[in-house]
């Protein structure tokens, strides 16, 4: 995918929230069918999780500090850069790299975690569901599931009240949210599983999932304790997954 100014605009308005109704449904629309864009808006909202780190705007700051000092004594000078000056360039530098090392490192893990996620995460499988009452409309739903149209899964989900209440569907929701970009809502979707249910260690693992592709590893690494201590399908993969997190 070639990264362009206008596509970097569009996933920060997407991140930033501030996409009109238009344009925020075509992107996601786009987000349904290509891959490289979600991965583009992991990257970037990674980015905005690693700006906004107080070590990160400490090295900014310092950054802008040392420049605003290099330009005043630059016009005092026009004529040789001081020793003094030279050092506080070598500085800039240290700093520049410095932050560039701190976001190449987070890009990478972000990457890392990406690669984690793809390779363990499978949309939740259909079961088999009977309701004579909305038949067609299930029939209809569950095609689009499998077929991997998880905005329209989402659109007659959402208006069928009797299909939310239903744990099993929550957990279609829940995924249809996911494979769409949309973490917190599939999250809010997974919460929504008692742990008396018998499909919740399916709702933690999903959301262990979710919020490894979020970044998040000690929300992930917690979720993929319990699984664990459950015993129950999940424990194998959650195993694995707890050590490829002290590789990372």
């Amino acid at each position: 995918m070639e990264r362009t100014q206008e596509l970097f605009e569009k996933i920060e308005g997407y991140l930033a929230k501030t996409l009109s109704k238009e344009e925020l449904l075509a992107f996601e629309k786009e987000m349904e069918t290509n891959s490289e864009l979600i991965h583009e808006v992991e990257k970037q909202r990674e980015l905005h999780h690693v700006l906004s780190d107080t070590d990160t705007l400490n090295f900014k700051e310092k950054l802008q500090k040392i420049s605003a000092e290099v330009k005043q004594e630059r016009s005092v000078s026009n004529t040789k850069i001081s020793q003094f000056s030279y050092w506080k360039i070598v500085a800039s530098i240290i700093v520049i790299l410095g932050i560039g090392t701190l976001l190449w490192n987070n890009i990478n893990k972000t990457d890392d975690f990406s690669e984690l996620y793809a390779f363990y995460y499978e949309p939740y499988p259909l079961e088999d569901v009977t309701r004579g009452d909305t038949a067609n409309e299930l029939s209809e739903i569950m095609k689009n599931y499998t077929q991997g149209n998880y905005e329209k899964v989402i659109s007659e989900l959402t208006k069928t009240t009797s299909l939310v209440a239903s744990e099993q569907f929550t957990l279609y929701l829940g995924n249809s949210y996911l494979n769409i970009g949309k973490e917190q809502e599939a999250l809010l979707q997974f919460k929504k599983i008692s742990d008396t249910s018998k499909y919740y260690e399916d709702a933690i693992w999903y959301s262990a999932l979710t919020y490894l592709k979020l970044g998040e590893i000690k929300k992930s690494s917690e979720l993929l304790t319990v699984i664990i201590q459950y015993d129950g399908i999940y424990k194998e993969k959650a195993v694995q997954l707890m050590e490829k997190f002290k590789e990372l």
